[in-house]
């Protein structure tokens, strides 16, 4: 006799022997029970999880000599039939290779007749997403009104392609994964039978690269067992796999706490070299650090080996769980962009440099914030208001402070204000650098609550302010979320904002001057100051602002 693989040779054959679908297995049972069996079923979840076994257990149980029963003989020539797919009254139908219209057409005019030696004439349609859309309009019928005699069950991986109309006819149940836990006891059951012996590592390998399906777990172990005649143990598994020894991976790790970019792409320049798929390493570093977060977080449901625990021990530390999530989103982008990637080398490199960066948790970056305008306005700021106006006259802002005064606000207001203002000042200076000259000479003053007076000497100043008052009152409005008036003024004599909506605009006053004489005036740059006889202000300023002095002729 031929050799049977593992995964047809410990197929379950009744409801109990299904692994992991208890609630499915005892749903069905009940109804064969109470005798309420339905017309069409409908199986979908993950692959290897069981349909087409829970599937044919069921035909076996509604076709048994015995039945319908919850526990099929399995002895009978019907179940033995059904367990060999040669039974003449049970049809697996592979939607895949059958997704015409004429299938489904041959399909209705069979069920008309009869079974042969059975109760029941059964049909599982494997995969049946992939019928087109004229096979299920053809089948619509047909299933919601088959005769008698016939159940069907369909079975599928993707439940959300099959059309709501099918759905609707059809009593849905859906399959899961197989936790780690079952598959491993289940393993280990098979080991003891099968008389080999596998070690906690190797274990740990295999339940992994399953992803949760028994069958892709049997088929691994099968590769294994046919290729090694001792104990299975991790290092041949990694091997069988390709995957690369446990050491490098937490070598990488540790280098990535460490940020030492230099060892990292040594490591990865000699795995390459070795022969090893730079995308399963990818994969591997990924599952290790998951590991390694899941440990860290809380050591009762990691799913690691005992000779592992030292090493997350000593790792579980290395990270922050924003850290730990921030590597997982990179490491899971570069694995989607490396399916496309002529060279996923070099792009997981950049990636690998990218996540052993220095990282600062933006979070925690605002609660400090947070805390220190709590501690702020509770009063925690101890500096006299005197010394904080120095300061911000000492600042290389394009503004100074001028007296501040406290109106019911306090200093928590004015100072904000103020401080507020040099942030405005700066941004139109970097907008507006040649036109916002004269924002560097002003002197700012809390005249009233949320009244700020803008100070300057001239007019020539003051016509420059005024250019973009507008402007600095929707700055403010938008940085303190309040009405704050915004007025100018030459030297002590004030002029009114026109936007504050309680004050009417007064008349721009400017102090006088005694009118310059009739003499001519020219301006040189860099002019050595000759001149005994005193200069006109306004002429001294203007030339100031061309970096020249002005000499009288």
């Amino acid at each position: 006799m031929s050799y049977l693989v593992l995964a047809r040779k410990f197929r379950p054959q009744n409801f109990d022997e299904v692994i992991g679908q208890e609630h499915i297995s005892q749903t069905l049972k009940n109804a064969i029970s109470e005798n309420r069996i339905a017309h069409a079923y409908l199986f979908s979840g993950p692959r290897g999880c069981g349909k087409t076994t829970m599937a044919r257990i069921l035909a076996k149980a509604l076709n048994c000599k015995e039945g319908p029963t919850t526990e099929p003989c399995g002895k009978c020539e019907n179940c033995i039939e059904i367990g060999k797919s040669t039974s003449v009254d049970v049809f697996e139908i592979d939607a895949a290779s059958n997704t015409g219209v004429d299938n489904i057409r041959e399909l209705r005019e069979n069920v008309k007749f009869s079974p042969a030696n059975s109760k029941y004439k059964i049909y599982i349609i494997d995969e049946v997403h992939m019928l087109s859309t004229g096979a299920f309009n053809a089948l619509l019928k047909t299933l919601e009104e088959p005769p008698e005699h016939v159940v069907f069950i369909l079975a599928t991986t993707e439940q959300h392609k099959i059309p709501v109309t099918i759905l609707s006819r059809c009593q849905r149940y859906r399959f899961k994964l197989i936790s780690s836990k079952e598959i491993a006891s289940a393993i280990k059951a098979i080991g003891q039978k099968e008389g080999f012996e596998i070690d906690d590592d190797a274990l740990n390998i295999v339940v992994n690269a399953s992803g949760g399906s028994m069958r892709d777990a049997l088929s691994l172990l099968d590769q294994a067992v046919s290729s090694n005649a001792g104990i299975i143990t991790g290092d041949y598994i990694r091997g069988l796999l390709g995957l690369l020894p446990k050491d490098v991976i937490a070598s990488v790790t540790e280098n990535l706490a460490k940020g030492d970019i230099q060892t990292i792409l040594k490591t990865v320049k000699e795995i390459s070299e070795q022969g090893y798929n730079i995308v399963q390493f990818a994969r591997d570093l990924r599952d290790h650090l998951r590991q390694v977060m899941i440990y860290s977080i809380n050591p009762e449901i990691s799913e690691i080996s005992s000779e592992d625990k030292k090493l997350f021990e000593t790792q579980k530390t290395l990270f922050s769980v924003a850290r730990h999530v921030r590597m997982n989103n990179l490491l899971s982008k570069v694995l989607e962009e490396m399916r496309w990637h002529d060279q996923p080398r070099i792009l997981l490199e950049m990636y690998l440099l990218k996540m052993s960066e220095p990282y600062y948790n933006v979070g925690e970056l605002i609660n400090k914030i947070t805390e220190i305008e709590k501690n702020a306005k509770s009063g925690a700021l101890s500096e006299p208001q005197e010394h904080y106006e120095a300061k911000q006259e000492k600042q290389a802002e394009p503004a100074s402070s001028g007296d501040v005064l406290d109106t019911g606000g306090g200093l928590e207001s004015s100072a904000d204000l103020i401080s507020i203002w040099s942030e405005i000042a700066s941004e139109i200076t970097k907008k507006h650098p040649l036109t916002s000259q004269s924002l560097y000479k002003t002197r700012v003053k809390i005249t009233a609550p949320n009244v700020v007076q803008i100070t300057v000497s001239n007019k020539f100043d003051y016509e420059g302010v005024m250019e973009f008052h507008e402007q600095i009152s929707k700055l403010y409005q938008r940085k303190t979320g309040l009405d704050v008036a915004v007025k100018v003024a030459v030297e002590d004599i004030k002029i009114e904002d026109k936007a504050a909506p309680q004050d009417e605009p007064e008349e721009i006053i400017v102090k006088e001057e005694a009118a310059p004489d009739t003499a001519v005036y020219t301006v040189e740059e860099d002019l050595k100051e000759s001149a005994k006889t005193a200069i006109p202000s306004h002429i001294e300023e203007i030339a100031r602002k061309f970096g020249a002095k002005a000499r009288k002729l």
